[in-house]
C-alpha cells in the first residue's frame, strides 16, 4: 500500500470542513538535500593551510543540516538510510579531527599518521559521492559540475578494456 500524498492540517467547525496539505516526497527531500551539498566546498573544493578549522565546521554544519531533514519530514526507508550514512561519514571526519581539529594540524609529517587531514577528507568525500550518486540515480537529479567531480566513475557493462590501469597500454 502507498503512501498517502496529502496530510490532514485542519478541521473546522461548526459546519465541517478539513484543510489537506500536498506531503513531501522523498524526491523533494532528496533533491532539497543535494542543493544544500551543491554549496559545500568541503566536498570539492581545493583546500589550503589552514582550512582544516573550517572543514570541520562545514562538516558539523551539514551532519546538523541532515539531523535536521532526518526529524522534520516523513520518508520511505531507503532515504533515510542515506541520509543516516551521509550524517555518519561527517561524524567520522569530525571524529577524526579531534578537538578544535587538533589532529589535523600536523600537515605532511611523515609515518603511519601521514596527512591525517587529507586521509579523512578523501575519506568523507569518496563516502559522500557514493550517497550523492545513490540519490541522483534513485531520484533521477540532476547536480552541478563541482558536486559531480566526488561521483564514482559510472559502471561499464562488458568492457574488457584495462587501459585505466596504470601499466596497461
Amino acid at each position: 500500500m502507498g503512501r498517502i500524498p496529502y496530510e490532514l492540517t485542519g478541521i473546522s467547525f461548526p459546519l465541517f470542513g478539513a484543510s489537506w496539505q500536498k506531503k513531501r516526497t522523498d524526491k523533494a527531500v532528496a533533491n532539497s538535500v543535494i542543493r544544500v551539498l551543491e554549496d559545500r566546498r568541503l566536498l570539492f573544493g581545493d583546500r589550503h593551510a589552514e582550512d582544516e578549522m573550517h572543514c570541520v565546521e562545514s562538516a558539523l554544519e551539514i551532519r546538523q543540516y541532515l539531523t535536521t531533514r532526518l526529524t522534520d519530514d516523513e520518508m520511505g526507508n531507503d532515504l533515510r538510510g542515506v541520509l543516516k550514512a551521509m550524517r555518519a561519514a561527517c561524524r567520522k571526519f569530525v571524529e577524526v579531527a579531534g578537538p578544535n581539529a587538533c589532529n589535523f594540524m600536523h600537515r605532511g609529517s611523515w609515518g603511519p599518521s601521514g596527512d591525517v587531514f587529507g586521509l579523512a577528507l578523501g575519506d568523507l568525500r569518496s563516502q559522500m559521492g557514493f550517497y550523492i550518486a545513490a540519490l541522483v540515480i534513485q531520484y533521477k537529479i540532476e547536480i552541478e559540475d563541482d558536486l559531480a567531480k566526488i561521483l564514482p566513475p559510472p559502471p561499464v557493462e562488458d568492457n574488457d578494456d584495462l587501459l585505466w590501469i596504470p601499466g596497461f597500454d
